[in-house]
């Protein structure tokens, strides 16, 4: 029979996970890495960081994309002689 695998948590850590799980609360995100070795997932957590998706709506913008140069005619330049 396999020997169950022991974890490194203090007293003080077993003591409110016991209470956590007893009280069905969700563990906090610290645990996650000590007791379940699942390497391959790969998340960034950070103090004050919710699962909160998010979808905005934004307005779409359209470009208008002009290839060709344009064709400037230049009005001739009228200079009026003071006399």
């Amino acid at each position: 029979m396999a020997r169950p695998k022991t974890y490194d948590l203090s007293e003080a850590e077993q003591r409110d996970l016991f209470a956590l799980i007893q009280q069905g609360k969700a563990l906090p995100e610290k645990y996650r890495f000590i007791l379940f070795e699942d390497k391959r997932e790969v998340e960034l957590v950070w103090n004050g960081k919710t699962r909160d998706v998010c979808t905005t709506v934004l307005p779409f913008q359209t470009l208008e994309h002009i290839d060709e140069p344009r064709t400037e005619t230049k009005a001739p330049v009228q200079v009026a002689m003071a006399r």
